[in-house]
């Protein structure tokens, strides 16, 4: 007998479903070609979406398994970045330093094993799920049972299945226990645990255009409903109430403002899938009897469920990594360092290229700007060039602390007196050019002509063929004597006291680091931190130095009367980042056959020109630096705040303020690799809509009062236990290769 598969697809709960049309294809070289095929994403983006965050993460990771083609073949594994599907690792609660750049990260992987049975078309699809976890240095194993009989289509608009999990810690002790259950019209989620936010859900949809449900998160409740029957509003509406604000929007997708977390990248001559020469690629590692899949590249390596800060620097002993590339069998060695240092290479333009573009700077402004009663003392200071005006203007500050960084925009920008900045240079960060930026001290008041040196990154293999082997630092310079305050003493800073606050790179103090195999040391101790119960507020990402130098530092006229300073305007200089995750230690690969390093490829800058119109804000014709990074990942875009109860621009410090890009690029949008001069285009993978907030007087949809009837705790399922029904019994041992990467099947 013929068996259909269900397709167990991913639905995004409930915006999405509220038929928000999918985007159109358009021209391209070629109809056949991936540019035109790749499927893009839309999701609606809402108060309540913090909310289904996690239903639509385990839909998504239920998605990228694949199951509905693996029917009745058996045992297989699968690999999914849980980075394509954590929508909190996309936009970010508040402001940093980093930006919304746009595009993911380096690939995340979990590792499942699966296997999926139907014993015929009137039986539903039963799957039963073994997977891996590894998030913020916790190890997750998880368990997961699925059934499926029918598809989500026109009507029923959510399909029949159902999917039970839970999560146990090393302990034993449950991290996350849920379930999502839909049946036609009807869905119901609830989950709870120590690493869960107690969410239920209970929503009714009477066609794929309408429906209301409720959700409760902690204490709060939102009721709200949506139609697409609106005289005022052809593409419909939606209406939230959560007891005291009462909000609605248009659906209409025109009406809405677009954030793009993920782009392709194709080849402009005949729309192929364009990526680097050396990209990252999926691995496996056999350690201690067990295997672990993962992913090496530019970033790092990272293997879900192998607690790395367990492994002891240098050569692992045991340790045999496989490409798990489709017909590739190279074998390699692994080592490692909990420590990375990145080299940046000076870029130079002028002022006027960044005539408009906000960076951020420390500085000291008391007394030296148009508004002295607010805008003075030392902050870290949001700043940009002014080219009509000849002026550096100041239109907010940032503050950090344990939620991380965020910025107070001024009612009124400041301008900077001319000349403030002549004699002392101003060194500081701005997404819109990739990074660390320097403004060179002149001898007269500044011009658009004079020099911006803007620095590209790459990463430093310990003990590689032309690493530095002596590292200086002035400021922010961590000793041995001052991380073992940190780590046992409770010390408040892993920093040297005398460098700690040197910021303007001059001072009466200096380290001296030296730098090889075992990576970043002082006095022969590595400068490594990785105790989790340390690394919290400022230090939750890990612990970064100020600028390192290769060579010895000045001592002659150093700012402020200096006795050691930072050289001006490097054409290289270095960081060194430690911490208890794979993005700040550095694994390498080394091939077992001849012991050569594995290189990845390194960003490639792209300096794009931002077109003209009003989507493109106060960005439209300026220039900036993208960052491209392989196949999915282009970075860059700078970013805003919105508030995440309407929807509009606010200041980054209010409460639910959402750090987001501030523009999407156009589908089809032309650029040029620098260096490389290949043309490229590009078009949205996975994209954002946020819904324009309307008058609730100018809509037929009633105030969704109504609580509806939520699940609890005596609904869920536990399928790690033999007592539980839905027990998925013993992972089963597979040893080929993936069968699916990131929903791909190989």
């Amino acid at each position: 007998m013929k068996r259909t598969p269900v397709n167990f697809k991913a639905r995004l709960l409930p915006l999405v479903l509220a038929g928000i049309a999918p985007v159109a294809a358009w021209a391209a070289p070629s109809s056949t070609s991936p540019y035109v095929t790749d499927p893009q994403s839309t999701w609606v983006h809402d108060a309540t979406s913090d909310g289904i965050a996690n239903v639509n993460m385990v839909l998504c990771i239920m998605h990228s398994l694949r199951p509905e083609a693996m029917v009745n073949k058996g045992p297989y594994v699968a690999l999914v970045d849980k980075s394509k599907c954590d929508s909190s690792s996309q936009a970010s609660t508040s402001n940093s330093t980093a930006g919304a750049s746009g595009a993911t990260s380096a690939p995340d992987y979990m590792n499942a094993v699966v296997n999926v049975t139907r014993a015929s078309n009137s039986d539903p699809m039963v799957g039963t799920v073994w997977m891996s976890m590894t998030d913020h240095g916790m190890q997750f194993e998880i368990y997961v049972h699925l059934t499926a009989t029918q598809s989500p289509s026109e009507a029923p608009p959510y399909g029949t299945f159902r999917v039970d999990y839970i999560s146990k810690l090393p302990n034993g002790s449950t991290g996350f226990n849920g379930f999502i259950d839909a049946a036609g019209a009807d869905v119901t989620y609830f989950e709870t645990g120590q690493f869960a936010s107690d969410t239920a859900l209970a929503m009714t949809a009477t066609s794929t255009t309408a429906g209301s449900g409720s959700l409760k998160q902690g204490a709060k409740t939102f009721n709200f409903a949506y139609d697409g029957s609106e005289v005022n509003y052809p593409a419909g509406a939606f209406r939230r109430y959560d007891g005291t604000a009462d909000v609605c929007f248009d659906r209409s997708e025109a009406a809405a403002e677009k954030s793009v977390w993920r782009y392709g990248t194709y080849k402009a001559s005949d729309g192929s899938r364009l990526d680097q020469a050396h990209p990252g690629f999926p691995v496996t590692v056999s350690y201690n009897g067990n295997s672990y899949y993962g992913y090496a590249g530019y970033w790092g390596i990272n293997f879900q469920g192998l607690d790395l800060n367990a492994l002891a620097d240098g050569p692992v002993s045991g340790a045999t990594v496989k490409d798990q590339r489709p017909g590739n069998t190279t074998t390699y060695n692994l080592s490692k360092v909990s420590g990375k240092l990145t080299k940046w290479t000076r870029n130079q333009q002028t002022l006027a290229d960044m005539d408009g573009v906000p960076f951020f700077a420390w500085a000291d402004l008391t007394g030296v700007t148009s508004d002295t009663a607010n805008v003075t003392g030392s902050e870290n200071w949001e700043m940009h060039w002014d080219n009509t005006q000849g002026q550096f203007v100041v239109t907010g500050k940032q503050t950090c602390g344990g939620s991380g960084c965020v910025v107070t925009t001024l009612n009124n920008p400041a301008t900077v007196n001319s000349g403030t900045f002549s004699t002392v240079p101003l060194s500081g960060w701005s997404d819109a050019f990739g990074g660390n930026i320097d403004i060179p001290a002149t001898s007269a008041a500044h011009a658009g002509t004079d020099n911006l040196y803007y620095y590209s990154q790459s990463q430093v293999v310990p003990g590689s063929t032309g690493a530095p082997s002596a590292l200086y630092c002035v400021n922010n310079c961590p000793t041995a004597t001052s991380i073992n305050n940190f780590v046992n003493s409770g010390a408040a800073s892993p920093y040297d006291a005398n460098t700690a606050d040197q910021w303007d790179g001059s001072g009466t103090t200096s380290i001296t680091y030296s730098f090889d195999s075992g990576g970043l040391k002082q006095s022969s101790t590595p400068m490594v931190v990785t105790d989790t119960n340390v690394l919290n507020n400022e230090f939750q990402f890990g612990v970064s130095t100020g600028r390192l130098f290769d060579s010895a530092l000045p001592t002659s006229s150093c700012p402020n009367g200096g006795n050691v300073c930072e050289p001006s305007n490097p054409a290289v200089y270095y960081t060194w980042q430690t911490g208890a995750d794979q993005w700040t230690q550095s694994m390498w690969l080394t091939r077992t056959s001849d012991g050569s390093l594995v290189s990845f490829d390194p960003p490639q800058d792209i300096t794009y020109t931002v077109p003209s119109g009003s989507a493109y804000g106060t960005w439209a014709g300026k220039t900036i630096h993208l960052q491209f990074d392989g196949f999915g990942n282009l970075g860059g875009i700078p970013g805003h705040c919105v508030s995440g109860v309407d929807n509009s621009p606010t200041d980054c410090a209010n409460a639910n303020a959402r750090y987001v890009p501030a523009f999407a690029l156009p589908d089809g949008a032309t650029m040029t690799l620098s260096g490389s001069g290949t043309s490229l285009i590009v078009k949205a993978l996975d994209a954002e809509l946020r819904l324009k907030q309307v008058s609730c007087l100018n809509t037929n949809l009633p105030q969704p009062t109504t609580n509806v009837t939520l699940p609890t705790v005596a609904d869920v399922h536990d399928p790690s236990s033999s007592a539980d029904s839905d027990y998925i019994g013993t992972k089963p041992t597979v040893t080929d290769p993936p069968k699916v990467i990131s929903g791909v099947i190989q």
